[in-house]
């Protein structure tokens, strides 16, 4: 009865301590948005919690969403824009962080 009384208490620590594992916060969200007539243009949108728009920019050039830093990138942009809501100074700030031509 012992055994089973400490196999059940050390099963329910387990899975409580797994629960209590935080995810970095994100503040807004971003919309990428292509053609499939030109499947190279992309336009990136970043909105704030409130699904109000607070920049916008269009690429050429097809960005990778699977990849997991592309989505880090585009997290921590949006982290960014978002606690500097004001207009940003710089109007290529994609094309920046990932090196690419407008």
């Amino acid at each position: 009865m012992k055994t089973i009384m400490l196999t059940a208490l050390i099963l329910i620590s387990a899975v409580c301590s797994q629960a209590q594992i935080k995810t970095p916060a994100t503040h807004g969200f971003w919309v990428v948005e292509s053609n499939a007539n030109q499947p190279k243009i992309q336009i990136i949108r970043f909105y704030t919690d409130d699904a109000k728009l607070i920049y916008e920019e269009t690429i050429n050039a097809k960005l990778n969403l699977k990849r997991e830093k592309t989505k880090l990138a585009l997290n921590e942009l949006s982290n960014k824009l978002n606690e500097n809501r004001d207009n940003p100074e710089n109007k290529k700030l994609i094309a920046m962080a990932f090196n690419l031509k407008r």
